[in-house]
């Protein structure tokens, strides 16, 4: 007798557990292995699987995205339905199209009308796990290659996953870090009052892949106290705490500066503090 498996998704009522509708996503003829590559499934069909189950989600949770006017904000008069608008969703692995209920002035003479998106309602269309996935590639990698990375985990091109799409959301996750770094860290972020620090710092040159460019140079610096430098052995010293910054120099070493001084601080770093430099 041949078998089959059937994945499917049903819609239930949580009170009476019945069931509203039902979906058949995909079905599996049940078939003996020949090899290790047919057993379970594959990378493109584990990725094809969870974009249908993620289509039918996407499209229940539609139905209840509420833009929350539910009367007119120029006249005040009730608003009807006005067709669907379609917007764009990037899931971690896959893209989606989801319809979202448009809404206008049931007034004869007034113009207003909503179109919402995914990106007016949640202020993005990409889901923060690619958000994250993006970013670390783009901070661990050149945006080629991370471009590649994604696909191959991807298992197949994404416009979403380009080196352009890389980079912006990499430059701007850096721009928000880089803000936040140029603060003064807080008081409990801070070590109490050294009376000396030790800070070191190196430069170097840092490779590049884009065309055009071999390498930019950047500065990086180590801020400790003195009693944090423990011996290891007869020849060894390590340092058991301590505060690392690292930045380009191409903008006039004003960076470097500043993340020195606020590492400084968290180290105790006070008006009675000493610094020695080497």
């Amino acid at each position: 007798m041949d078998y089959e498996l059937r994945i499917v998704v049903e819609k239930v009522a949580i009170r009476s557990q019945e069931v509203i509708k039902r979906d058949t996503i995909t079905s599996y003829a049940l078939q003996c292995p020949t090899s290790i590559g047919e057993l379970g499934l594959r990378h493109t069909e584990q990725i094809a699987l969870l974009e249908k189950v993620q289509n039918i989600l996407l499209a229940e949770q539609a139905l209840l995205l509420d833009p929350g006017v539910h009367v007119c904000p120029t006249c005040g008069n009730t608003l009807k339905k006005n067709g669907h608008k379609t917007s764009k969703f990037h899931a971690l692995f896959s893209d989606h199209t989801v319809c979202i209920q448009k809404h206008h002035c049931s007034h004869p003479g007034c113009p207003w009308h909503s179109t919402p998106t995914i990106t007016s309602l949640f202020g993005t269309n990409i889901h923060p796990d690619l958000a994250t996935l993006q970013c670390t590639q783009g901070a661990l990698y050149s945006y080629r290659e991370a471009e590649k990375n994604l696909e191959q985990w991807n298992g197949y091109p994404r416009r979403v996953n380009n080196h352009t799409h890389v980079k912006r959301i990499t430059d701007k996750v850096g721009t928000v870090l880089s803000e936040h770094n140029s603060l003064s860290p807080a008081p409990e972020e801070c070590a109490a009052p050294a009376q000396n620090l030790i800070i070191q710092v190196d430069g170097g040159h840092i490779p590049m892949q884009e065309k055009g460019k071999r390498s930019f140079e950047a500065l990086a610096a180590i801020v400790y106290r003195p009693e944090h430098l423990q011996a290891v052995d007869a020849h060894h010293r390590q340092i058991m705490e301590k505060t690392c910054v690292i930045s380009a120099k191409d903008d006039q070493l004003h960076t470097i500066k500043t993340s020195v001084v606020n590492a400084a601080k968290k180290q105790g770093l006070s008006q009675a503090s000493l610094p020695d430099t080497f």
